[in-house]
């Protein structure tokens, strides 16, 4: 069976595109990062080179009974315009949707995110308000989807919580460096006392969750892919504990200086509103908890305790240092 995955070289898109290879799937990568892809060389993978916003280069692929995982998409980093979001997060996402039900695939799995529910302060229940542009991109992406889902596109909705494990030089995990930085110098760093929860779940979990999702989700339904909840702080002496390495320092940078800092560096390189440092200190100081429940009843989902996956993560750090 024939499946494209669009953004398939980034964090998340490398081990799906694996895993996928390893039950036998054909895989048709689109992503405009060819090469890092090389090491995944494999018989039954196609490599399209192309962009979201060019139908032409994903069309070709799509074909009845095919599947299609979407992953591509701009996220929030210091040079993200919200035009980028808009184009490709939102219209492109409607435009791949809306060819795959013409074509009459056999099943699309949308990925989107934890933060386009906002952030809570409690076990996650309703969608919140979405925090940034990126995660309203993202929230209105999901409600087209759920639209064309109405209208016969067999989609089903992924949102995974804060994603880490290992990564590749040609897109590296925000949480995984952390734990690199954590390693090398022994240094906790936090904001506002490192406090506020957030969900971390380990990649592996994601793909497997991924996969279910397309073999037994519910159309038109949404599953939180989360793991453990757990405040910054706590996450850095629990990495240092499992490295067997005891902190050096913390530093705390106070919110106030940390909203003056983001601005000011904002302001430096022209960030867009809704985007930029900005935005990425309010995420980092909301809390981020995700209930995964409906996952576990209807797709057996069953993530790794936080330990475990942090303790792999470690192991490959130091194997390929």
């Amino acid at each position: 069976m024939k499946t494209l995955v669009t953004g398939a070289s980034g964090f998340l898109g490398r081990p799906l595109v694996r895993a996928l290879l390893e039950t036998g799937r054909e895989v048709v990568a689109l992503t405009r990062n060819p090469e890092a892809l090389a090491d995944l060389r494999h018989p039954a993978l196609h490599t399209a080179p192309g962009d979201l916003r060019d139908p032409a280069s994903y069309a070709p692929w799509l074909a009845a009974g095919a599947s299609v995982f979407h992953l591509a998409g701009v996220r929030n980093h210091p040079r993200a315009r919200v035009r980028e979001m808009e184009e490709v997060n939102v219209r492109a996402t409607a435009e791949l949707a809306r060819r795959s039900l013409e074509a009459g695939v056999g099943r699309f799995v949308q990925v989107s995110t934890l933060l386009a529910r906002g952030p809570s302060g409690s076990p996650l229940g309703e969608p919140g308000v979405p925090l940034g542009a990126y995660a309203d991109s993202k929230a209105r992406a999901a409600r087209e989807i759920r639209r064309l889902a109405a209208e016969g596109l067999p989609a089903v909705l992924v949102s995974p919580a804060i994603v880490f494990g290992p990564d590749h030089p040609s897109h590296p995990n925000r949480v995984t460096s952390e734990i690199r930085h954590l390693l090398r110098r022994r240094i906790i760093r936090v904001v506002a006392g490192g406090r506020q929860a957030r969900n971390l779940v380990y990649v592996d979990d994601v793909v497997h969750g991924l996969l279910a999702a397309e073999r037994r989700g519910t159309v038109g339904e949404e599953y939180l892919l989360g793991g453990a909840d757990i405040a910054p702080r706590d996450f850095s002496r629990l990495v240092l504990a499992l490295a067997g390495l005891r902190p050096r320092a913390t530093l705390s940078l106070p919110e106030p200086l940390a909203f003056a800092l983001a601005r000011l560096v904002d302001r430096w390189r022209k960030a867009d509103a809704g985007s930029g440092y900005t935005v990425a200190v309010r995420v980092l100081l909301s809390e981020w908890r995700a209930g995964f429940e409906r996952a576990e009843q209807d797709l057996e989902y069953r993530p790794l305790p936080l330990a475990e996956g942090l303790a792999r993560t470690i192991d490959w750090l130091r194997a390929s240092a």
